[in-house]
């Protein structure tokens, strides 16, 4: 019964974040090649994110660092996306999120791993918002919330 009540918590901090999510990217465009979000709460941010687009594999990859901290983005058929498209984020378009030593990912066989990626431009730069829950070995979660890229080169 906790775990259910864990899972309907969390789907409903993702849904909520979203809204928020819309008004920050629009109050951020003037901060180039920016990468943010909150994971678990904390402030996590990368002025200097990379992205790149294998050509021969269709996959658009964005790094984000932060010290010891990574946010790693892969999303399959790229040249498919549009803008406005609303991306699962699961064992196929995926998350990684390395904090320290501990890694934890949307492909972890469980049931609350999983999330929302919508590029909002997609041309000489890219910009979207996401909000993602990943998983460990141990089950453990990290929530991330208020999920956005603006402007970022690739």
């Amino acid at each position: 019964m906790k775990r259910l009540l864990f899972i309907f918590l969390a789907i409903a901090v993702i849904f909520a974040a979203c809204k928020k999510e819309e008004e920050t990217l629009t109050n951020n465009t003037a901060n180039n090649y920016a990468f943010s979000c909150k994971i678990d709460g904390a402030d996590f941010t990368d002025n200097n994110p990379v992205a790149t687009i294998d050509p021969s594999t269709n996959i658009f990859t964005l790094v984000a660092s932060n010290g010891s901290d990574e946010v790693i983005i892969y999303i399959y058929n790229f040249s498919n996306r549009t803008e406005g498209e609303e991306i699962s984020l699961n064992a196929t378009n995926r998350v990684y999120v390395n904090l320290g030593t501990d890694f934890y990912s949307t492909t972890i066989a469980n049931n609350s791993v999983g999330g929302k990626l919508t590029f909002s431009e997609i041309g000489n730069s890219i910009s979207g918002t996401f909000n993602v829950i990943c998983a460990n070995d141990q089950s453990a979660l990290v929530i991330i919330t208020e999920g956005e890229f603006v402007d970022v080169a690739y």
